[in-house]
């Protein structure tokens, strides 16, 4: 079943699900990029805190772990049909709005919208126009139900490293560099997922955290991306040996 929002590529979560350690409380201070709870794949914790920055999707995910039975029948009594009325309509709720308002506005808004490059607001997809999404609807119980245990947060996520429990690091773009300079120093087990340039740019975090294991994996979005994962446990996945890879590439 697909989470009606909120999750990271699928690739890097079974990825993590797959190769984690064994861990009684797991810790997702950049809950923003998705969370792992809401994956299928996880093995159950018996505390996980996930910290959301940005207050819009900080309240939906409230929401979605705690909504009424009757504000599930109000969202479904609710237009989620693209147009560009009810896009309108739904921009002119305040992104402030919680509860059914503000999910809604949320929702449909995510379902039916397109931001340009540096664009502060979104615009309608007009190729969207007809569409009906209300069936996606039916994944919010699933969802209530993987966030039951979960504890949300609000907080500046680099104040949360390092954390006492297994902790999930997939920084944004602009915190990669940083996040990578605190892991020498993190003693507490930590799987790290960070966009990287290309091959050479992982090879050179082998090179630079020789203590850990760094591994390389093509993760596929709009485009083939390269990942680097760090993690300082053994897992699954094959460490990348730098000189092994420098010696075929001289060969």
């Amino acid at each position: 079943m697909k989470p009606l929002f909120g999750s990271i590529s699928q690739t890097i979560g079974k990825t993590i699900a797959r190769n984690s350690p064994k861990y009684s409380k797991i810790v997702e201070p950049f809950g923003d990029k998705g969370t792992f709870a809401l994956f299928v794949e996880k093995k159950p914790a018996n505390s996980h805190v996930v910290n959301v920055v940005d207050p819009v999707l900080f309240n939906a995910f409230l929401f979605a772990q705690s909504y009424s039975g009757s504000d599930f029948s109000a969202l479904k009594k609710m237009d989620w049909v693209g147009s560009q009325e009810a896009f309108d309509a739904a921009m002119s709720i305040s992104d402030t709005e919680t509860g059914v308002q503000g999910f809604y506005r949320f929702i449909y808004l995510k379902k039916f919208g397109m931001k340009m490059l540096g664009a502060d607001q979104p615009t309608f997809d007009i190729f969207s126009t007809g569409v009906d999404v209300k069936n996606s609807l039916f994944s919010l119980p699933m969802m209530k139900a993987l966030l039951k245990k979960v504890t949300f947060t609000n907080d500046d996520p680099l104040s949360m490293i390092p954390s006492d429990g297994f902790m999930i690091l997939v920084p944004p773009p602009d915190q990669i560099d940083t996040v990578k300079s605190r892991l020498k120093g993190l003693s507490g087990s930590f799987f790290f997922a960070g966009k990287a340039a290309d091959g050479d740019a992982v090879i050179s975090d082998a090179e630079a955290l020789p203590d850990l294991n760094v591994h390389a994996q093509k993760v596929a979005s709009i485009m083939m991306n390269t990942y680097s994962f760090i993690t300082n446990y053994d897992s699954r996945l094959e460490p990348i040996d730098p000189e092994v890879l420098k010696s075929g590439m001289n060969m």
